[in-house]
């Protein structure tokens, strides 16, 4: 799928006055392809599941109810020849961490702690890590060895980037047809690295910016706030950090057949400071 691809469909939609503003929230994405894999993975290698390589001293991640399950290793240097990857470090490891028994779904600002994710610098020298005895049993998983694949992701029609453009109900029912036809061309697995997601429940970028700025967002009492409106305004700062797919290579089930969605605010994607990103898990 190539941007003429996808301009020529706002066109035969009916959306070419659109057009330009619309192809201006298309994003780049890197779509991560699992295979299961029995072999002992390189120390270092990029995986979704399995047991990480930690740098010397790192303590497991745990939270209240005990050790975080692990999700997945990026290596950056597999990354870098990409360029949506260049707001990334060029080099070194991610590591995303969350709840082994699922409890938690982001829509709770007391739910932060309940995953983790951080970064490790390339000079890091790195031991393949077993996890705590106490784990409990689903949160192991088996590994899944990556591969990758370049596209570009329009954002879905409930999402910041799009209630931005104010279309009309009409244009709005035009772009949702592009953006399914062409999401079912587009084949690769939902789990990706950047771009947009592929959401399940709705739009993800408020949620963060409202749950971050301390609202509950599990029901409506979030979105009646009178807090809502000033936090709604930072909702497209927030940016796909990684979306992890319920993957069959690892053994993955999120809910009922979702995905973790773990979201950054574009400041601290600038400075590389992923302390503060928050996920969102959404299933059917």
């Amino acid at each position: 799928m190539t941007r003429d691809i996808i301009a020529r469909a706002f066109k035969d939609a009916g959306l070419a006055a659109r057009g330009p503003e619309l192809l201006a929230t298309v994003r780049s994405s890197i779509r991560l392809i699992a295979s299961r894999t029995e072999s002992q993975l390189p120390l270092g290698a990029a995986r979704i599941g399995g047991m990480p390589d930690l740098p010397g001293g790192t303590v497991w991640p745990a939270w209240r109810d005990g050790p975080l399950a692990f999700i997945a290793q990026l290596n950056l240097s597999d990354l870098a020849s990409f360029e949506t990857a260049k707001v990334l470090p060029s080099s070194g490891h991610l590591y995303f961490f969350y709840h082994a028994e699922q409890k938690t779904w982001g829509f709770d600002p007391n739910d932060r702690g309940s995953w983790h994710v951080f970064y490790a610098k390339p000079d890091a020298a790195l031991a393949r890590a077993n996890p705590p005895k106490d784990l409990n049993r689903d949160g192991r998983f088996g590994a899944g060895v990556l591969e990758y694949r370049e596209t570009l992701t329009l954002p879905p029609l409930e999402s910041a980037d799009i209630e931005a453009l104010h279309l009309t109900e009409e244009q709005g029912d035009s772009y949702s047809d592009v953006y399914e036809s062409l999401s079912e061309t587009n084949d690769a697995s939902p789990s990706r690295v950047l771009g947009h997601p592929n959401p399940i429940q709705g739009d993800m970028q408020t949620e963060c910016a409202l749950v971050t700025g301390g609202l509950f967002v599990g029901d409506a009492s979030g979105y009646k706030d009178p807090r809502r409106a000033e936090l709604q305004t930072g909702a497209r700062d927030w940016r796909l950090l990684l979306q992890v797919d319920s993957e069959d290579a690892a053994g993955m089930m999120w809910g009922d057949g979702g995905s973790l969605y773990y979201w950054i605010n574009q400041r601290d994607l600038a400075v590389h400071d992923f302390s503060r990103t928050w996920m969102i898990l959404q299933c059917y």
